[in-house]
């Protein structure tokens, strides 16, 4: 799906949220976009320390997981779930893609820029509603195209992936991008 163009001032706007420098001025910039474009996000109380996960960990579920940690904290933390990943599983076939309306509450939610490559993931909740993790900021519950301009201008849906085999593809993509694994 792509993205409305109604939503420019507020994708703007959130944009500048996303810059901060710390976590009082990005919720005071949240604040102040909200009051000038109304929308519907929502922060979300997180169950794990915010500056500990990104969007890609959050929706495949590898916050706070001991074997994800100890993958991705090898040299440079050059291999770790992110938009390279997100590109990885795509290039592979392994994952599912459906359409908007056939999507259920759980698939991921993954978002693409104009050149066509992963800047952002989230959990479709149904009802246009997502959620999804902010850079260095909060969790959030928006709808669809609530999210910084940056985050990209088309959303595709992809059938949620167990645990399991999330990790399993995640050490497949580990190895083969140079980490030993023993």
């Amino acid at each position: 799906m792509n993205r409305p163009s109604q939503d420019g001032a507020l994708r703007r706007r959130l944009q500048e949220v996303t810059e901060a420098e710390d976590g009082l001025q990005y919720l005071a910039l949240l604040n102040a976009a909200t009051r000038e474009c109304p929308n519907t996000i929502a922060l979300l109380d997180s169950p794990y320390q915010i500056e500990r996960y990104t969007c890609f960990v959050h929706v495949f579920e590898f916050t706070e997981k001991p074997e994800y940690a100890a993958i991705a904290s090898r040299g440079f933390n050059v291999v770790f779930a992110g938009p390279t990943f997100a590109h990885w599983l795509l290039d592979k076939q392994l994952l599912t893609e459906v359409l908007e309306a056939e999507a259920r509450e759980g698939d991921l939610v993954f978002y693409f820029n104009d050149e066509g490559r992963v800047k952002h993931a989230g959990l479709n909740l149904g009802s246009h509603r997502v959620e999804s993790k902010w850079g260095k900021g909060n969790l959030f519950q928006h709808a669809l195209f609530e999210v910084p301009e940056s985050y990209g201008v088309k959303a595709r849906f992809f059938k949620k992936l167990p645990y399991e085999k999330a990790f399993e593809y995640f050490t497949r993509f580990a190895k083969e991008n140079g980490t030993f694994l023993d």
